[in-house]
């Protein structure tokens, strides 16, 4: 099995984002000696105190400089919000500087504010998303080209370079809605899930969806098909990693509770619900339905079971979330996972 981290990298009123940036480089030299396998960025806009990373591009080229064996990813593109050829340059060209080891995820994401302040109708962003993506991948794989679509058209043009990885970087979808779940399934993708947006006591039904889409379209399931997200955090007791991190989560789902709009969510007439819900989360029920936390032995017991249960093949830790846990009490947290945990699935 592999084991991933993510990043979504928030900077508090009292956290300077040049510092967050250098802590982002220190984790991920240690991840790349400790031998985590790839490293997610999150791509978010206009809001700085959820996610210091509206360009993750510029910190994986960074990052490519100073690692030799983490492979690097963004969870994910929000492509409505790129131009599809500028983006296929861009990832290429990260893919060639750091001798292919990109990773390719794609999704919509769920704010409007990172479509109002594009100035993009986020009620075109499926349309958007699923032209894109067919966009970006023939701009890998075509010598010249041409397309035609609702949103753009294009004409016999040469998109240089071309990926290290050849026809492309793996491509992996961020599946949120049932749609997505739905959508990747039919065209085979592989996808991450989980996290607070499909935790464990909704996850079985949304991959229930995957697999009927798969079978319908008569697909294989993919081989790394799923890459699951845990919020995660070791250390010696359950006990000292609620005090270590507590804060952090509180801070993580305030905020998250200040971001969301009617039309985030599948049904407005429940924003208010979902707002408090959200604003109040309490902590055993994160660590209930959303997490990996407490001591290495306690760990490796309930990624077994999770594993058992969902039946993935790639986790994606998430030992940063709120971005108060402490910089040092993350490369210790690592350390103790990558020592102690990790090699009971290798």
């Amino acid at each position: 099995m592999k084991f991933d981290l993510f990043y979504q990298l928030p900077a508090a009123a009292t956290q300077d984002p040049a510092e967050r940036y250098r802590e982002l480089m220190a984790e991920a030299i240690e991840a790349d000696r400790l031998g985590f396998d790839t490293l997610w960025l999150a791509e978010i806009h206009f809001s700085p105190r959820f996610c210091t990373l509206p360009v993750p591009t510029l910190q994986l080229a960074a990052i490519a400089e100073r690692t030799t064996r983490l492979r690097l990813g963004i969870a994910v593109h929000l492509l409505p919000l790129h131009h599809p050829v500028r983006l296929a340059e861009e990832i290429a060209t990260l893919d060639v500087l750091s001798g292919g080891r990109v990773e390719f995820g794609a999704g919509r994401g769920a704010f409007p504010n990172n479509y109002h302040g594009f100035g993009v109708d986020m009620g075109t962003s499926r349309e958007r998303f699923e032209e894109m993506l067919a966009l970006v991948r023939s701009a890998w794989s075509d010598e010249r080209l041409t397309f035609h679509g609702r949103f753009y058209e294009l004409d016999d043009i040469e998109v240089f370079p071309k990926p290290a990885q050849r026809p492309s970087p793996p491509i992996r979808l961020a599946a949120n809605s049932p749609d997505t779940f739905r959508f990747a399934g039919a065209n085979g993708y592989p996808i991450f899930a989980g996290g607070p947006v499909n935790p464990i006591n909704v996850l079985p039904e949304r991959l229930a969806i995957y697999h009927r889409a798969l079978a319908e379209a008569r697909l294989s399931l993919p081989s790394d098909w799923l890459a699951a997200l845990f919020l995660t955090f070791v250390g010696q007791s359950r006990e000292a990693v609620r005090a270590t991190i507590e804060q952090s989560l509180i801070n993580y789902f305030r905020t998250v509770s200040e971001m969301i709009r009617p039309e985030s969510i599948a049904v407005p007439e429940d924003y208010e619900r979902v707002v408090e819900r959200t604003r109040s989360m309490r902590y055993e029920t994160v660590e209930s339905l959303m997490a990996v936390f407490g001591e290495p032995e306690r760990c490796v017991h309930r990624i077994a079971a999770l594993r058992e249960q969902f039946g993935f093949t790639r986790m994606v830790c998430w030992f940063e979330t709120g971005g108060l846990s402490g910089h040092r009490n993350v490369i210790e947290a690592m350390r103790l996972f990558a020592e102690h945990v990790m090699p009971h699935f290798k």
